[in-house]
C-alpha cells in the first residue's frame, strides 16, 4: 500500500501528540514531521516532499489566509487539511476557496478526522494513480468523494439537518445561475419552504451561499439565495 507523507503544523504540543496518535490508526499515512510555527513550516516545505499538511491556520508566524495562499502558490503539489477554530467565517470560506481539501473545526471527533483522511486518500490516489482516459461518471464519483468529506455521515451534520439534504441543496444552488427563493428550492426538491429555508440559512452561515433580495412594489422583498462561488 502506498504511504502518503504527512506534516503536522500545530503550535499546541498536546494537539500534535493527539493528531499523531490519530494518524497511527490510519492505514496509508505516515507522519514525516511536525512543526509549531509558520517559519518552520515553510522551511520544511522547501526541504522535504510532503503529500499532506494538517494545518492550524492560526499558527504563529503563518499569517492565516496570506500564509495559506503563499503555501499553495509555492508548493502546488502539497495538499492541506485545516484543523482550526471556526470563529471566523471569512477564514473558513477563504481556506476552502484557496483549495484546502477540508476544514475541521476544533474540537472534532476522531470519526470526523478519519472520514477526512479517508476521503483525501481516495481523492489523491484517484487523481495521481490514474493512467486511463477519464469517463465523466468516474470523475464525477471522485469529485463527489471530496465534497462528501465535508458531511461524511448524517450524525456528524448539525443537529436537525441531514447530510444528504445539505448536499442536495448545495448541488441545486451550484447548478443554477440565478438566485433562488426558499419556496423555489422547496418546490424543486419536494420539501417545505420552511425546511428549505433552514438548510439555505445553514449554507449562508457556513459561507457556501450568499443572500440577495428581490424588491417588489408591494410587500416585503423576497429573500434569495445563491451559491457563493470563490
Amino acid at each position: 500500500m502506498k504511504s502518503l507523507s504527512v506534516l503536522i503544523a500545530e503550535k499546541d504540543p498536546m494537539l500534535r501528540d493527539l493528531y499523531s496518535d490519530y494518524l497511527k490508526k490510519q492505514r496509508g499515512f505516515r507522519l514525516q514531521a511536525q512543526v509549531d510555527s509558520g517559519e518552520a513550516l515553510f522551511g520544511l516545505l522547501k526541504e522535504q516532499i510532503f503529500h499532506l499538511v494538517l494545518l492550524d491556520l492560526f499558527l504563529p508566524g503563518f499569517s492565516v489566509l496570506d500564509g495559506l495562499r503563499q503555501a499553495r502558490v509555492s508548493h502546488p503539489r502539497v495538499d492541506f487539511i485545516v484543523l482550526s477554530v471556526g470563529t471566523s467565517p471569512d477564514a473558513v470560506r477563504g481556506a476552502l476557496c484557496l483549495g484546502a481539501f477540508d476544514y475541521l473545526i476544533k474540537p472534532f471527533a476522531y470519526s470526523r478526522f478519519k472520514s477526512a483522511l479517508d476521503a483525501y486518500r481516495a481523492y489523491h490516489l484517484g487523481l495521481t494513480e490514474r493512467r486511463e482516459p477519464w469517463q465523466q461518471e468516474e470523475l464525477d464519483q471522485l469529485t463527489r468523494t471530496a465534497r462528501m468529506s465535508l458531511f461524511p455521515l448524517e450524525h456528524t451534520s448539525p443537529k436537525g439537518l441531514q447530510a444528504k439534504l445539505i448536499g442536495d441543496v448545495t448541488s441545486l444552488l451550484q447548478a443554477w445561475d440565478k438566485a433562488l427563493s426558499a419556496a423555489e428550492v422547496g418546490e424543486i426538491l419536494g420539501i417545505s419552504r420552511s425546511t428549505a429555508r433552514r438548510y439555505l440559512e445553514y449554507l449562508v452561515e457556513t459561507g457556501r451561499a450568499k443572500i440577495d433580495y428581490a424588491f417588489r412594489e408591494v410587500g416585503r422583498p423576497v429573500k434569495l439565495y445563491q451559491f457563493h462561488r470563490c
